[in-house]
């Protein structure tokens, strides 16, 4: 008994410095393909593996991307940190954590933890490091995924809003512009508007806000902003709206302006 015992002490002990070394020990850095943007390959691995994750900031133009809400378990207990992913200036990706917290099963309450306990960190780099070179040397996958990101509207907020205006501009031409976003939010007015866009000519605008983050237990950074849109359709069925009505609509973005606090508002034309 006494040696089943000492075994069973023995397994655990090793478990738990097996996971500590995890948590210390950096995993080998990897060469990203040169002249691959890295945003495709970020914003696909971590809506594949880590889909409830928030992008808590992004240095979109020196290819610094950091998320909250990362995920895992030691053994019963729930684990969640923030994860930066950058490149170097070697070109090699860098992938660092910070600010982990566990969660009591009992409370349900979050807390600060200082070790990984029985995770493996360096496992879960090593995925994240493989889907994304296996994105970015697919032109299909990484054509997919570039996609993908301009059009999730809280991922091109969160790059956009520490922007300077010329950093701005050069953004919404370059990347933005274009982009088939697909967004819920309650009305504010209907005009008639006759506008013409790109050869087109839309009868209403309609003035509409989108809340970015309606409710998370992790991640409050973006809690309570929200986006200006007027969005241009030839839409009928708008002209019954309230100013109670939730619309959800499929639209191009057309052009996009920041004002001095940092608040965003779009142009959009129906995507019809």
């Amino acid at each position: 008994m006494a040696k089943k015992s000492f075994l069973v002490v023995f397994i655990i002990a090793s478990l738990v410095f097996g996971s500590f070394v995890w948590a210390a020990a950096s995993a080998p850095k990897q060469k990203y393909p040169s002249g691959t943007e890295l945003y495709p390959a970020v914003y696909g691995t971590f809506a594949e593996l880590y889909p409830k994750a928030k992008y808590a900031n992004i240095d979109f133009y020196n290819n610094s991307y950091t998320l909250t809400g990362i995920t895992g378990m030691a053994l019963t207990t729930p684990l969640s940190y923030d994860m930066t992913v950058r490149l170097t200036g070697s070109g090699e990706i860098d992938i660092s954590y910070s600010n982990l917290y566990s969660k009591d099963t009992t409370t349900g309450k979050w807390s600060k933890a200082k070790a990984f306990g029985l995770y493996n960190y360096n496992k879960a780099v090593s995925n994240i490091t493989t889907k994304m070179l296996a994105i970015a040397n697919d032109s299909a996958d990484l054509a997919r995924a570039e996609k993908a990101a301009m059009a999730d509207i809280v991922f091109v907020y969160t790059i956009m809003e520490k922007f300077t205006d010329l950093a701005f501009k050069d953004f919404i031409e370059k990347y933005a512009k274009g982009s088939v976003f697909v967004l819920e939010g309650p009305v504010s007015d209907v005009k008639e508007s006759n506008k013409e866009i790109n050869g087109g000519a839309y009868k209403y605008l309609v003035t509409m806000n989108k809340s970015l983050i309606e409710d998370d237990e992790l991640f409050s950074a973006l809690m309570g902003k929200t986006i200006y849109c007027r969005f241009y359709t030839n839409r009928d069925d708008v002209i019954r709206y309230s100013k109670t009505s939730v619309i959800k609509v499929s639209a191009v973005l057309i052009s996009a302006f920041k004002g001095s606090s940092g608040s965003l508002s779009l142009d959009l034309a129906a995507n019809e």
